[in-house]
């Protein structure tokens, strides 16, 4: 599946099978319901749904687009993401959303050259945790996945410093599996693998 952290099996349990009987479907189905509600979701099924068919016949395209995120943000942001994370992949959903927040920065100093502007963006990191899972009891049956929380507490304290006290935030960085968010990260920027074993 096009930007899915890999599945991962151990005994009788798969990752993308607890995914799939626990969030997949019914994720989509609340979405769907919620962006398109005249489709037929229980006769006609959420794995038949065409988007692009869907926006001649549906307020589908007009719904999205109410919710689509610029990246132009006003406040710093840190955002705290796992590379096995198969509800909110990391290649479609953080990164993503990183790309959107470089191209709001270019975009204000494309307007504004000066070096005013270009001081004036809100920082914006992203640490990735390496084997970070969205489901935290999902590591009771797959040990090689990692908790986020204890890496998104440490976020917020970062940022609770920043602004309270003007702490420099550590740079985007791969936390390694047993790690921390360092100060000097062993691998800057995204995590060259989603999955370590």
């Amino acid at each position: 599946m096009t930007g899915y952290p890999p599945d991962i099996v151990s005994s009788a349990i798969s990752l993308w099978g607890l995914y799939w009987t626990q969030f997949w479907e019914v994720t989509q189905c609340q979405w769907q319901k919620r962006l398109d509600p005249t489709y037929n979701t229980y006769g006609s099924g959420t794995g038949n749904y065409s988007y692009v068919a869907r926006l001649s016949v549906s307020n589908v395209g007009a719904n999205l687009a109410a919710i689509t995120t610029t990246g132009d943000i006003q406040r710093p942001l840190l955002t705290v993401a796992g590379t096995m994370d198969a509800l909110l992949p990391i290649n479609l959903h953080a990164r993503a959303y990183e790309r959107s927040v470089m191209a709001a920065f270019a975009s204000r100093d494309r307007k504004d050259p000066t070096h005013e502007a270009q001081n004036s963006h809100p920082p914006y990191r992203l640490y990735e945790v390496q084997n970070g899972n969205h489901i935290e009891t999902y590591k009771d049956s797959l040990g090689q996945l990692e908790l986020i929380q204890p890496h998104a507490q440490r976020a917020f304290d970062l940022l609770v410093e920043y602004v309270e006290h003007q702490a420099e935030l550590p740079p985007d960085q791969c936390i390694a599996r047993g790690g921390a968010i360092a100060d000097k990260p062993a691998q800057a920027g995204h995590c060259a693998a989603l999955f370590v074993p």
